[in-house]
């Protein structure tokens, strides 16, 4: 298909699909009418349709899905997602309960830096001349 707009194709899909709007189908079948080689590749994907519209769709045993599961072979999951799926609320104080404490060693350090020879807190305010 050679057409100067390949937009015409994806109009075919979505007619084919039954998903165009009746403007789309309009501009379509006026482009058809007037382009052979469109129409004729049309043609082709309407026939192919219809044929896989009509294949026969296979009757599964009941029990098919499971056994196919049964059969894959078991997931690979790593000991920590692992135990962390078992034991949720363990695993959210875990991931808390580290960047709290790197902020508390943090503060900690910077309190025993800003202290004075006698041991007390030095706190500089804003206009303070001192």
């Amino acid at each position: 298909m050679s057409c100067a707009s390949k937009k015409y194709l994806s109009l075919m899909n979505k007619v084919l699909d039954q998903e165009a709007t009746e403007q789309e189908e309009r501009i379509l079948y006026e482009h058809l009418a007037n382009c052979v080689e469109c129409r004729a590749h049309f043609d082709e994907l309407k026939y192919s349709t219809d044929l896989l519209c009509r294949l026969a769709h296979p009757q599964l045993p009941a029990g098919f899905t499971k056994s196919v599961l049964a059969q894959l072979p078991p997931e690979k999951r790593h000991a920590i997602r692992r135990w962390g799926s078992r034991h949720p609320v363990l695993a959210a104080m875990a991931i808390c309960a580290v960047p709290m404490s790197l902020v508390i060693v943090g503060a900690r350090r910077q309190t025993m830096q800003s202290r004075d020879k006698n041991g007390y807190v030095l706190v500089k305010v804003s206009g303070d001349q001192t």
